[in-house]
């Protein structure tokens, strides 16, 4: 049986900049009958079932080899089966237990920082359902134990390294879970209903994976194996538009984004982006956006933080 233990980092100013950071993690077996929660824990983190507990960041708790119960002022009271993995919420009331005569493993980790908050606004960290089951659990169990033993070798340094092992883990956790429609990088348009054609999947996957070439329909109809008249039939049939509009919906999906996140001249853009030409480039920024590309990246900038660009 792995020994309990947990470990509360320390944060500066410095780790709250990096969007994401580790607060905390342990790992505890409750064995039948014993009491719960475990003494030793820090006034902000221990709580009493009677009085549950609120606390100021993020938690996620990992429960194996046994079942439990779980309540929150949002969600009211639910089951925790083995194998579960669950969310807390900063400002939000909660509490939580084995049940007494089976007890549980539990693995958790605390973190904060702005990209956890975004990750709840996209529903990945989902307030009215915390608790998912897990379906194979040893990648997490596996994970989890290696994260807290890099910890223990040096608990005092709450590295970036760390943050964004502790990201993977999460990521694992919803990843590992059903129920979670996670957000697509393809535009919403092409989204629905590509897993009822293969063929069509097949060609979304291979224009938005090369927006950084030229690239034809006639390229695209011979990489899937099919015409181009039954492709082109096939693919507006599914997306709802043509494949044409698909190719142009991702040159421009790339090249706004390189205007944004870069200085590169609006000619290499335009290369980068699989446009035939610069001024090809321009007349769809004018037809779409009512603007030309070097413009549209001004205004960009000017919404961005003072100092990131320049």
């Amino acid at each position: 049986m792995l020994s309990d233990l947990h470990c509360y980092l320390p944060v500066n100013d410095n780790a709250m900049r990096w969007g994401i950071y580790l607060t905390g993690i342990g790992r505890c077996t409750v064995l039948p009958g014993a009491v719960y929660p475990p003494s030793g824990h820090p006034c902000l983190y221990n709580f009493r079932w009677d009085q549950g507990r609120v606390l100021p960041e993020f938690q996620m708790l990992f429960v194996c080899n046994g079942r439990g119960v779980f309540e929150s002022k949002e969600i009211g009271q639910v089951s925790l089966p083995d194998q579960s993995v669950f969310f807390l919420f900063p400002g939000v009331w909660h509490r939580y237990r084995p049940l007494r005569d089976v007890g549980w493993t539990e693995r958790w980790l605390s973190f904060n920082g702005e990209l956890a908050h975004r990750l709840m606004d996209m529903s990945l960290l989902q307030r009215d359902t915390p608790v998912r089951q897990i379906a194979d659990p040893a990648q997490l169990v596996s994970s989890f134990d290696n994260l807290i033993q890099k910890i223990l070798v040096n608990p005092s340094g709450n590295s970036i390294l760390l943050s964004l092992q502790a990201l993977g883990l999460m990521g694992m956790a919803i990843d590992a879970v059903a129920g979670i429609d996670l957000p697509s990088a393809l535009e919403p348009s092409v989204q629905r209903d590509l897993t009822d054609d293969a063929i069509v999947s097949q060609a979304v996957t291979r224009i938005w994976t090369r927006g950084h070439q030229a690239i034809s329909v006639e390229q695209v109809a011979k990489a899937t194996g099919v015409s181009r008249r039954t492709l082109e039939r096939r693919f507006r049939q599914s997306v709802g538009h043509s494949i044409v509009e698909e190719i142009a919906n991702c040159r421009m999906n790339r090249a706004k984004r390189l205007l944004e996140e870069t200085e590169m001249p609006v000619k290499v853009v335009a290369y980068l982006s699989g446009f035939p030409s610069a001024e090809r480039m321009r007349v769809a920024f004018v037809r779409r956006e009512q603007i030309p590309p070097a413009r549209y990246r001004r205004l960009a900038y000017q919404r961005l933080p003072s100092g990131r660009h320049g």
